[in-house]
């Protein structure tokens, strides 16, 4: 019986990866223009009145979303790809909910087919749903009879509170994300505060906002419920009331999460300019808007460019926004996950098959072989300009997912950044670096599961046609 579920779930994917395969083959790219990138337009020449704070620590980063979501007053909207499992979760919903008490209007848009909400977990939705303050929806929710739908995913990770204060980058609301005591499939990941105290029109808060705005109006958004039942509500009620007895008993407790004590304005840092990017809101084979600017940027680059990525799978259609021409004196870093560490073995295998065109593209190249698996999406530009987000070096990102990035104009900031990402560093392998491979003395080569490297490589075989065609 197990056997043929999987086969089933396996004849599944394989029917959806050809879909996704013939729509990134034969629709064209939107044809519309976008205006030229040029670097100086995303540095400030005066401080700017936003500030930010790095996020390198998941636990830290789950209290700050709970100090967020305890200081607002007006409303909050949240963006999310999906809610997980974990304390955490139930910690930041019971929050939510006596926030929605006090009087905040609270927005919640997820994903229509990764939110996580099934199962035991299904009666979340009627606790959101219920809620007289609380508006609940899904960005594209899954449609059997309608496959054109089911790549256009919400992969942004965004959270606004009162137009003062947002965080986004690459964590969803999870405890493989933020708990303190890292579970096996823990990833470490990277989300970015921007702080405005007096909510000044300049701000790139208002520019967040808008984004969402346009996400939850949109045609392809709808209502989780229109209507609910009576026993609907209830559980709703029943779960809500559990998620806020949980909550208040961690504040009596005086548990570290739900009693944050740093302060927004010490613990952030000055910008010259803060931007936010994102892809068009779209079906199927979307303007590459932000693989195009962060290229463009790339390509301006004068000194270095230092990249993180949990996925580094460059397609064909990928590499034909790539300059054709090589940077004098810049020679890229890229940091991704190895074998022993990749959450996700498909992409892996995707990778295996680009790695040697990786290779000859001249970059330096590691693999990181620490504890669990790094999740995080960031470029440094010259040790200035920082991208932070939830945009993959993949053709998901590129063409098929909502993503969205901040650009980041602060020199203090870089090297917090560039800190996290060195700290990374020295727990990884350089593969390659000037077009050649590294090679290791065999008393020092990472050691690398024999079975897994085996079905990976099996699989990367495989992944030859998928390549060739996205």
């Amino acid at each position: 019986m197990l056997l043929k579920i999987l086969g089933a779930l396996l004849l599944l994917y394989f029917i959806y990866t050809i879909i996704t395969a013939i729509v990134l083959f034969y629709l064209p790219v939107k044809k519309e223009k976008i205006s030229p990138t040029n670097i100086n337009h995303f540095l400030g020449t005066k401080k700017s009145t936003d500030r930010v704070l790095l996020l390198e620590d998941g636990y830290n980063s789950g209290v700050a979303r709970i100090k967020m979501i305890q200081e607002a007053r007006h409303a909050i909207d949240i963006a999310y790809y999906a809610l997980g499992k974990g304390e955490s979760t139930e910690l930041i919903l019971g929050a939510l909910m006596e926030a929605a008490d006090r009087g905040v209007h609270v927005r919640v848009l997820l994903d229509g087919i990764s939110h996580n909400l099934r199962g035991k977990r299904s009666d979340v939705r009627y606790a959101l749903a219920s809620h007289p303050n609380i508006e609940f929806k899904y960005y594209e929710p899954f449609t059997l009879l309608k496959p054109w739908t089911w790549n256009n995913r919400l992969h942004d990770k965004i959270m606004i509170a009162d137009t003062n204060i947002s965080i986004s980058g690459g964590r969803n609301i999870a405890d493989k994300y933020l708990a303190r005591t890292p579970s096996k499939d823990f990833v470490y990941d990277r989300d970015v505060i921007v702080f405005n105290e007096k909510q000044q029109k300049d701000s790139i808060i208002f520019t967040m906002k808008d984004y969402i705005n346009m996400l939850w109006n949109h045609r392809y958004t709808a209502t989780v419920f229109k209507n609910l039942s009576k026993s609907e509500r209830e559980k709703g009620e029943r779960v809500r009331e559990e998620l806020k007895r949980k909550y208040k008993k961690a504040k009596h407790l005086e548990k570290d999460f739900v009693n944050p004590i740093f302060q927004w304005k010490t613990a952030t840092v000055p910008t010259n300019q803060v931007t936010f990017i994102h892809n068009p809101i779209e079906r199927l084979r979307k303007k590459p808007i932000v693989w195009q600017q962060l290229l463009a940027l790339g390509e301006q680059a004068k000194e270095s460019i230092f990249i993180q990525s949990p996925y580094v799978i460059p397609t064909k259609n990928m590499e034909k926004y790539i300059p054709n021409k090589e940077q004098e004196g810049v020679i890229p870093t890229i940091l991704t996950n190895s074998l022993t560490s990749t959450p996700n073995p498909l992409a892996f295998a995707g990778y295996i098959k680009s790695r040697d065109e990786i290779v000859q593209s001249g970059v330096h190249l590691y693999e990181y072989e620490g504890p669990h698996s790094i999740h995080g999406k960031s470029i440094i530009y010259d040790r200035r300009l920082s991208a932070v987000g939830s945009f993959n070096i993949d053709s998901r990102s590129t063409f098929l997912n909502t993503e969205s990035m901040l650009l980041i104009d602060s020199e203090e900031f870089s090297t917090i950044l560039m800190e996290a990402i060195d700290d990374k560093l020295s727990k990884s392998t350089l593969i390659a670096k000037d077009k050649e491979y590294v090679q290791y003395p065999e008393d020092q080569r990472p050691q690398e599961p024999a079975l897994k490297s085996f079905l990976l490589q099996a699989v990367s075989k495989i992944t030859v046609l998928w390549r060739e065609l996205i």
